[in-house]
């Protein structure tokens, strides 16, 4: 089977230079494609760049590529074309979200006599805008949504959104075997600070001005926060990382040394503000990684974390909630070759081959 997959990544190396990319929206693409065509389909990209991508990164960039910078309804009409002229011989279209530049995507493939299917990673609902435009994008996205033959979600909630006979996937995430081949169990050694390590966006959405406060009400001095990412919040956590000698930033990791810190670490941390209306759509991926890594995970409460409370340590969304798990997670959770074991079982359901599976198995 030929797929045709509408997104919007580059490849991993260039991931870094471009500032704007979703590190983890980023991975998920690259590490779908890539499993897809494991299994054994042969895979046409077609991306649509709707951020800055620098000059040098451009002249990388091998294949369907069109860019939003040549003129918002210009980069909207060539990619059309493209999408025309390359969904010709598949037999199935999968888009990652639902971009403006593919809102009509699930008619051009029923047109075409093609089966659509739609991953919605992540979606904000009317609600989370303040003006007019961003509501309408946002009803124009639940429209186009329901269009499509199947929705892949990584929230239960989002099947609540469509028709009723409309095929729902929950899918939260996928586990790349390279990735979980990387740990093996290595107890914390004794008399050395317990490293907690946070790796993602950073910004008020993902929590990071919650994890921040509440290291200031942490009295303990043998704990260590590593945190890496960019966005909005990194000269907050610059400053923060000045002030206090027990954060240290790491700015945005290349993948192999995003690895390397994880299997250095003893603890991992999810803080995503859950009292936020963009998160209730979503699911936090970097659990996943979590999970393969085996070790001991602290976590807000996100949409479907029953499904995981035998292997995280949840909390309240709070500053406080989260100061609690950091004062006690050394006294509590640390070399538990148990929770490592539990862990990476849990993480073996969830490998990329056996999603591929489900998401394909009544195509």
């Amino acid at each position: 089977m030929k797929i045709l997959f509408c997104g919007t990544m580059v490849p991993e190396e260039a991931e870094y230079r471009v500032k704007d990319i979703s590190a983890a929206g980023n991975r998920f693409q690259n590490n779908m494609i890539r499993n897809l065509e494991r299994a054994g389909y042969e895979v046409a990209s077609c991306s649509f760049l709707g951020m800055n991508i620098p000059d040098g990164v451009k002249k990388q960039l091998k294949g369907n590529y069109v860019f939003k910078d040549s003129g918002l309804l210009k980069g909207i009409w060539g990619y059309y074309r493209l999408l025309k002229r390359t969904m010709s011989d598949t037999e199935a279209v999968i888009c990652y979200n639902i971009a403006y530049a593919w809102l009509i995507l699930p008619f051009m493939a029923k047109r075409r006599n093609k089966r659509s299917i739609v991953i919605v990673a992540d979606y904000s609902e009317s609600v989370s805008y303040n003006k007019i435009p961003g509501k309408l994008y946002a009803k124009f996205q639940l429209w186009s949504m329901r269009q499509f033959d199947t929705v892949v979600g990584l929230s239960k909630r989002v099947r609540d959104k469509l028709r009723k006979k409309q095929q729902f996937i929950l899918m939260e995430g996928g586990i790349d075997e390279e990735l979980y081949n990387a740990f093996s169990y290595k107890p914390h050694e004794k008399g050395t600070p317990i490293t907690f390590m946070y790796s993602g966006l950073l910004d008020r959405v993902t929590g990071v001005n919650l994890l921040l406060e509440a290291m200031k009400q942490v009295k303990r001095r043998d704990i260590r926060l590593l945190i890496s990412g960019k966005g909005e919040l990194e000269d907050s956590v610059r400053e923060a990382a000045r002030a206090d000698s027990r954060i240290c930033f790491l700015g945005h990791l290349p993948y192999e040394e995003y690895i390397r810190r994880l299997q250095g670490v003893d603890v991992l941390i999810n803080p995503r503000d859950m009292s936020l209306p963009e998160n209730q759509n979503n699911f936090p991926s970097k659990i996943m990684d979590y999970l393969a890594s085996g070790k001991p995970i602290i976590s807000t409460k996100f949409v479907g974390w029953e499904k995981f409370k035998e292997n995280v340590f949840f909390c309240e969304s709070s500053t406080d909630g989260l100061s609690k798990c950091l004062g006690n997670a050394a006294d509590r959770i640390i070399d538990e070759e148990a929770l490592f074991c539990l862990n990476r079982e849990k993480a073996e359901r969830y490998m990329w081959r056996m999603q591929i599976e489900r998401i394909f198995e009544k195509v």
